[in-house]
């Protein structure tokens, strides 16, 4: 990214959903941000959705334009945002994860997600709309969401959202510069460095059924590799497995 354009939005269902439709009238520049202060309708994964109370937390869409990226290395897309995060918030001196494949984690809480939209053209990634949740000031949630947390719950202290959102953007460039220079390994080994259990044996549930596992690798295109007790490999893509937390 050259630069960053911010669009401020006092309100919006979906900042992903403001900016795809944004780009089905006209072309737009990498780099532009859109941002809702209050965001009624995030997405998260599948069906899931995001709560965010208006004004207290970072609710936007990043546009980048990977045209460089085959589109069966598109996860790496997923990998340096995730990773430009990560780093900010380990910045403040506790220590964030990566719960595979998107969440950012401290502890065993949520603190963001992400959710990226692709669009291909032929075999190269055409432009990728990242939409990012962080709950940033907001203390109490109401949502069924099973285990989220804010920063300020983490740190009791009020957080500058311009600022944040400033160098989140920064540190996601950083990464994003990497991967355009084509430093895939040290993009694959920082991800895997900074998961979310990433070392040790946890339960996992698949098809019905708790399996006791270590998290062995992410492959390329996305597929975490577990490594049961038994010595089996298993590979699931996301919303095939899941942590027991």
């Amino acid at each position: 990214m050259n630069k960053t354009t911010l669009i401020e939005l006092k309100q919006a269902d979906s900042t992903n959903a403001y900016l795809k439709n944004l780009l089905s009238s006209e072309i737009l520049p990498e780099g532009i941000v859109v941002l809702a202060k209050d965001q009624t309708n995030g997405k998260g994964q599948g069906a899931n959705s995001w709560e965010s109370e208006a004004k207290k937390n970072l609710t936007f869409s990043l546009l980048l334009k990977p045209e460089f990226l085959p589109a069966d290395k598109m996860f790496l897309i997923s990998k340096v945002v995730s990773l430009g995060i990560v780093d900010y918030l380990n910045s403040l001196n506790k220590k964030f994860t990566i719960k595979w494949p998107n969440d950012i984690y401290y502890l065993d809480k949520k603190i963001a997600g992400i959710l990226i939209e692709n669009q291909l053209l032929g075999n190269k990634l055409n432009y990728s709309i990242i939409g990012i949740g962080l709950n940033v000031n907001q203390e109490l949630f109401y949502s069924d969401a099973p285990n989220p947390m804010s920063l300020k719950n983490i740190f009791h202290k009020e957080f500058n959202l311009p600022e944040m959102l400033a160098n989140i953007i920064s540190q996601i460039n950083i990464w994003y510069e990497i991967l355009q220079d084509g430093w895939f390994d040290k993009i694959n080994d920082s991800y895997f460095n900074d998961l979310y259990r990433n070392t040790g044996f946890y339960d996992f549930t698949a098809e019905n059924e708790t399996f006791h596992a270590k998290i062995k690798s992410i492959e390329e295109d996305g597929q975490m590799v577990l490594k049961t007790t038994k010595g089996e490999l298993r590979k699931f893509y996301f919303k095939e497995v899941e942590f027991v937390i």
